[in-house]
């Protein structure tokens, strides 16, 4: 069976009170369903294999045969905090490469759910259960998550920490493949938003600001541009990647200005303050580029 991870809905920092939740920190990463059979295979959420770009997570994997994991690979900061920038840096395709940075920037694969052991399913088994099954489970790239009852603790050392959040996870809860469910919901600690990167502009360098699109009815709408938050590395990275579009790729492209249209693949997480009338984020700033997420997901919902 392909397995597709349990997705979060979102919810308000009220749910922090619950007793009938666990709580677990929001990570920065890529979240990652592990399937240990007679190889390991590391897939993202859009289904693609990135075993190879994590040697060393998949070797300590191979002691969990017939396994499967889901879970988040991050790479720790000096703080000893997630860094996606850091992360960024190991989605490599060159052998040489891949050896060399899995030495100068060890990822880890922190595990928070167990969807099959021993090639038996345990996905309608309740959450606490799973969670027993993980006990024990450390080696120097894999480490289970750390989870908690007190909710208002959890989020108060978040936002000391300025991590991105916390998972909120009702006790006795099965685990939905593919599935948005209101049993997980996520609160964040910071306001943003996921939005599909349909052009950009070229001011004052090759690309001074990203022209951003949300899905509504299955069409992307045009929410604005973002021109802070991104260093020439991200900029260089995305002229390799980009593939220009000869008309524009949204459905009310007359409220763009100097926009180079660019097919929607690339999703970008953008803070922002707030949603003006006309439907455009205001002062948004780049977090991170997402490739990991579909563009589909990319909804006015998510606001």
């Amino acid at each position: 069976m392909k397995y597709f991870p349990m997705l979060c809905k979102k919810a308000g920092e009220e749910v922090l009170n619950s007793s009938s939740h666990l709580f677990e920190p929001k990570l920065d990463g890529t979240r990652c369903i592990a399937e240990i059979n007679e190889k390991v295979k590391l897939f993202n959420r859009r289904r693609r294999n990135i075993a190879r770009r994590y040697p060393l997570i998949s070797k300590e994997l191979k002691k969990f045969k017939n396994c499967i994991f889901d879970g988040e690979i991050v790479c720790y900061n000096e703080n000893g905090l997630p860094d996606f920038y850091l992360l960024q840096k190991r989605e490599i395709e060159s052998p040489f490469m891949v050896e060399l940075r899995a030495k100068i920037i060890p990822a880890t694969y922190v595990i928070f759910d167990i969807l099959e052991k021993n090639g038996k399913s345990v996905i309608e088994m309740p959450l606490e259960e799973r969670k027993e099954m993980l006990n024990g489970i450390k080696d120097e790239h894999i480490e289970c998550i750390f989870y908690t009852e007190n909710g208002k603790k959890l989020w108060e050392e978040v936002k000391k920490r300025n991590i991105e959040g916390v998972i909120a996870k009702e006790k006795g809860s099965k685990y939905y493949p593919g599935e948005r469910r209101k049993e997980w919901v996520k609160i964040k600690n910071l306001k943003s938003i996921d939005v599909v990167i349909v052009g950009y502009t070229t001011f004052k360098r090759e690309i001074s600001s990203l022209a951003m699109a949300l899905y509504k009815n299955d069409k992307l709408y045009y929410i604005g541009k973002v021109g802070t938050g991104f260093e020439k590395e991200t900029i260089e990275y995305l002229l390799k990647k980009i593939e220009e579009s000869d008309k524009p790729v949204v459905a009310n492209p007359e409220k763009a200005s100097q926009v180079i249209w660019v097919k929607p693949y690339f999703v970008a997480e953008v803070k922002y303050l707030e949603k003006t009338k006309d439907n455009e984020l205001r002062t948004p700033s780049l977090i991170r580029l997402r490739e990991d997420k579909p563009v589909e997901e990319c909804t006015f919902e998510q606001i």
